[in-house]
């Protein structure tokens, strides 16, 4: 979807209409503060998770402080190394999902699972549930998020200040789910009109249980390979009034991650034993202006200027039977894998919004900009490597928007458009194919395209508003899809600079309503995309000798895989929740969440993995100021074999899904005004099943053979009905946290 640099400048003209248009008339302009976060049309609601909810849930990553939102889950790809590798939203993960702290982007998501083996490629690795203020869900397309953004904010001076001079607090938690600890200082001082503080968490655990029970080495292990990880945290906050409508910010954060892994069951009769060091990094530098004002076209605005560096470091060693060809010194027949990605970024976000009163219609108005110039660098040294795994590069990604809100009297219009442009252009330099064939091909790639939506509402009542939503996506091929090539000798995967950027038409119609005791949302969507990108065999159209690394004259091999467009792909479905509050201090709530997708390949519709089965969550609470107390049913049903991609006879995978049901109890306790604590039990009734958003990638998809897309991973074949305890979730856990608050 390719079009002129000219949008720009026709949405640039577009944000400055509503202000042109009200700039003669007076205006009563209310002060409007704008928090670390970006407004949201009324229309298009954004599903919010609190710092205080994250709390209590004994959160230890993302994946724990996001379970209870329908129609999202975390990834943790099982028997990887990758950790919390990506967010599903509806139906869609990995980098069709924009993923920001306080507004600036984490580093690409893993494309190909192949490299899961030998590191660390997750998103939710590069940031600590700690410091987490609010995390903000959209599920419609936005930006360069095809499927929906996850936006995430760390707290603020004023938050831990809580209006005092001085504060702060010592946080310590224990989760069982990874046998884990942390330890958590905050602290923070009022002087004049400067604000600062201080946070730091240190982490350290084990691997996450699991319900297996077979130890030893090799495919049969069923228990989970012994990792020992932890991880160092920083994050200081500086804010100083210029004035009474000027605040000036600067922002510094650093976090360290470090994980061992023996990978006991990836042994086999060639190597007898597998280690894995992974270290990520990430480093950010802020500085931010923000405006508040009851006067003028502009009343409150947000900018910051950013650079930002996220590394990853990973060695793996083998001990081959019979040797290799790259032995570290004195040391027989071990092998060793080293492989780096960097992503270094700076950039600029500005967001700015105004507000408008008239006789019949009131105005709420939000524009902004988004500038990032990343360049990415990797590299793969050890045995059988010949070339860095993506070529490095540097990319631009752009974009400008405006939203507003319109209402008059009962009706809400909600309309939106933004324009986005991405710039890659690879550089050649130390990658090396090792065939004379296009699929290797670099070349420069830039596309840019218009995304509008529209919302309207009618507030019948307060507990009566109807809603219909259109939004546009975007999501411009990454730069491992582009210009990538990962050619260990027996298989090979590829980049495709001919992609074209994958585009989606999301509608959702829903009924929504609130007052001080009942809350609920019923919603139906169906979002429609082409151009999908997945990853496909092309073995039969292109033959790159197998000898191209591995030296065995003649052979071809068997599975080569490229990044393609498909001609389209769907996904519907549907999802509703309630909130009760039935007597003082009680309430009951409930979601639930369906939906189905299929992705077409040459004219044929097939299952798309990606989509989550049914889920259904109940739940009971009970919550006074100095105690309380919940329970939690959840329910999930089984993925079906008719919900996964066919293959042909003779094809074998195996599936564990299954229908399942969990109780969780949770309950705190504030004996005083400055100390609290917290627990729960996660599983009660230990009960064993398997989530399918950890498992998903294992599936056979588009190829027709378990591990060859996207979605998938080149070791799914290692999933049999012998070994699948292995890639179960974890059992009956605990978590326990106390807080003392200064």
């Amino acid at each position: 979807m390719c079009r002129s640099p000219k949008i720009i400048a026709l949405a640039v003209t577009c944000i400055g209409f509503p202000a042109a248009v009200y700039a003669e008339g007076e205006a009563h302009l209310p002060t409007i503060n704008v928090e670390a976060k970006r407004a949201t049309p009324s229309v298009f609601k954004d599903t919010t998770v609190k710092a205080e909810t994250i709390e209590k849930h004994g959160a230890v990553d993302l994946k724990t402080a996001l379970k209870d939102i329908p129609g999202v889950e975390v990834l943790d790809t099982q028997g990887t190394r990758q950790g919390n590798d990506s967010v599903n939203i509806r139906g869609l993960s990995g980098n069709r999902i924009s993923m920001t702290i306080d507004g600036i982007d984490l580093p690409e998501a893993n494309e190909m699972k192949h490299t899961g083996q030998y590191a660390i490629f997750g998103r939710g690795n590069f940031m600590d549930v700690s410091a987490l203020s609010s995390v903000d869900i959209s599920k419609n397309a936005r930006g360069f998020g095809l499927g929906g953004a996850v936006a995430m904010h760390t707290l603020t001076p004023g938050e831990i200040l809580q209006g005092e001079d001085k504060g702060g607090y010592i946080d310590t938690q224990y989760n069982s789910v990874d046998k884990s600890t942390a330890v958590t200082g905050a602290g923070a001082l009022r002087s004049g009109n400067w604000r600062g503080m201080v946070l730091g968490t240190y982490r350290k655990g084990d691997e996450v249980d699991n319900r297996g029970n077979v130890g030893g080495r090799g495919a049969l292990r069923t228990k989970s390979d012994p990792v020992d990880h932890n991880s160092r945290y920083f994050l200081t906050k500086h804010e100083f009034d210029i004035n009474d409508k000027n605040t000036l910010s600067f922002t510094a954060e650093y976090l360290n991650r470090n994980q061992w892994t023996d990978s006991l069951s990836q042994a086999n009769s060639s190597y007898t034993d597998v280690r894995g060091v992974d270290d990520n990094k990430k480093t950010r530098f802020s500085l931010g202006h923000e405006y508040h004002s009851d006067d003028g076209l502009i009343h409150s605005g947000k900018t910051q200027i950013y650079w930002q560096q996220t590394k990853t470091d990973s060695t793996t060693h083998r001990d081959y039977v019979k040797g290799c060809t790259s032995m570290i010194p004195d040391q027989n027949n071990r092998c060793v894998f080293d492989f780096t990605n960097k992503d270094k970024v700076w950039g600029l976000t500005s967001d700015l919004s105004s507000h408008f009163d008239g006789a019949q219609l009131m105005q709420d108005w939000r524009y902004g900009l988004n500038v990032a110039h990343h360049e990415l660098t990797s590299d793969w040294q050890g045995y059988y490597a010949r070339s860095k795994p993506n070529a490095d590069n540097k990319t631009i990604r752009a974009s400008i928007y405006v939203d507003g809100d319109l209402q008059w009297g009962n009706l809400i219009v909600s309309p939106g458009l933004s324009a986005s442009y991405y710039h890659m252009k690879p550089d050649s330099k130390g990658f090396v194919t090792g065939i004379n064939n296009e699929i290797g091909e670099l070349r420069k790639k830039h596309q840019s395209a218009l995304t509008p939506r529209l919302g309207i509402a009618y507030r019948f009542d307060p507990l009566l508003v109807p809603y219909f939503q259109y939004a546009r996506g975007f999501n411009a091929p990454s730069s491992q899809q582009l210009a990538s090539s990962w050619n260990p000798g027996s298989y090979s995967s590829w980049g495709n600079p001919n992609l074209k950027a994958e585009t989606a038409n999301n509608f959702e119609l829903g009924l929504r309503g609130k007052n001080d005791v009942f809350e609920y949302g019923i919603a139906g969507f169906d979002n429609h995309y082409k151009n999908f990108i997945d990853y496909v065999n092309i073995s039969g159209q292109v033959k790159i000798p197998a000898d191209a690394v591995w030296s065995r004259p003649g052979s071809t091999q068997t599975l080569v895989l490229q990044a393609q467009n498909f001609s389209k792909a769907h996904i519907y479905g549907g999802e509703a929740y309630a909130r009760w509050k039935f007597a003082p201090d009680w309430k009951v709530n409930g979601s639930l969440a369906y939906s189905r997708g299929s992705i077409r390949q040459e004219g044929v519709d097939q299952p798309l993995n990606s989509v989550m089965p049914v889920k259904l969550k109940l739940g009971l609470a009970y919550d006074k100021e100095i105690w309380g107390a919940n329970v939690d049913f959840t329910y999930v049903a089984k993925k079906d074999n008719s919900d996964i991609q066919d293959v042909p006879k003779g094809t074998s995978y195996y599936n564990p899904s299954r229908n399942y049901a969990l109780v969780d109890l949770g309950g705190f306790w504030k004996p005083t005004k400055h100390l609290s604590f917290h627990a729960g039990i996660n599983n009660v009734f230990n009960k064993k099943y398997w989530n399918w958003a950890d498992i998903a990638y294992m599936m056979p998809n588009v190829n027709s053979q378990s591990g060859t897309s996207g979605q998938s991973d080149g070791n799914a074949s290692k999933l049999t009905k012998d070994n699948a305890d292995f890639y179960s979730a974890p059992g009956r856990t605990f978590n326990v946290g106390l807080r003392y608050t200064f």
